[in-house]
């Protein structure tokens, strides 16, 4: 496993912990959010640091503890920018979990909340869809 460089500066740790989602080194990406979000709770990142764990976690295959954390980062953070994004990232978690018929509610519930979405992010959740046979 790599090591985060030690930092005070919370940018520059949620920047350290993006590059390693990017370069597929899970473990360590999730350890430099949970950083993150333990030490600077107030930070303007902090809710896509909660985004980005759930990732980190997903990649590593723990479907619970990602699915935990995207539905609490959705109920503390309903105006985030990635909060459309978290559930259709607890969707996929349930998935990986085998609970289908609740991983469909939650891609229903995305267009419902946030009817503003992109039409990327729409095309994202009927993929989902179709993966899950919703």
């Amino acid at each position: 496993m790599a090591a985060l460089p030690a930092t005070d500066d919370p940018e520059e740790l949620y920047r350290n912990s993006y590059e390693f989602i990017l370069s597929g080194d899970y473990s360590t990406a999730e350890a430099g959010f949970r950083d993150h979000i333990a030490r600077f709770p107030s930070d303007p990142k902090t809710a896509d640091s909660h985004f980005w764990l759930g990732e980190s976690l997903l990649g590593q295959q723990k479907y619970r503890d990602a699915a935990e954390v995207f539905l609490s980062a959705n109920k503390n953070y309903p105006k985030s920018k990635k909060a459309p994004d978290m559930l259709l990232k607890l969707g996929v978690s349930l998935v990986g979990l085998n609970q289908r018929d609740v991983a469909c509610a939650t891609f229903a519930e995305i267009g419902k909340r946030y009817p503003d979405i992109s039409g990327a992010l729409k095309g994202r959740v009927k993929q989902e869809q179709a993966l899950a046979a919703c």
